[in-house]
């Protein structure tokens, strides 16, 4: 029983975490979207014509660097966050397994006296 709801809590928290990558993933793309959007409208003004192919290619790559900068960055954060998640669950785990260690030795502890009071056969 117990192992069936820790499987259940693993999964919850992995579906958690998913669910919380996604969103994270999907809130760095919508405001690089919107940075790259204001950045070229600023550039654009500034410059007071419309792009040519080359700077617009390059505008691009920038972007493109930009958003793998940052994507890098995101997985990382949620890669820590879940390595610390899944370190406290082994923790947890561990903790629990010599406990009942323990418990299982004091049981055979208590065993081995009582069978040393019996008389010989």
């Amino acid at each position: 029983m117990k192992l069936k709801r820790e499987k259940r809590d693993f999964e919850r928290r992995m579906e958690e975490a998913s669910g919380e990558i996604r969103e994270r993933l999907e809130g760095a793309e919508r405001c690089f979207k919107e940075a790259e959007e204001a950045r070229r409208r600023d550039w654009e003004e500034l410059e007071g014509r419309m792009m040519t192919t080359a700077e617009r290619h390059q505008f691009e790559l920038d972007g493109i660097r930009r958003v793998s900068a940052r994507m890098t960055d995101e997985y990382v954060k949620v890669i820590r966050a879940l390595g610390e998640d899944m370190r406290r669950g082994f923790a947890e785990v561990e903790a629990r397994f010599e406990a009942g260690r323990g418990e299982i030795r004091a049981q055979a502890e208590a065993l081995m006296k009582m069978l040393d009071r019996l008389p010989p056969d």
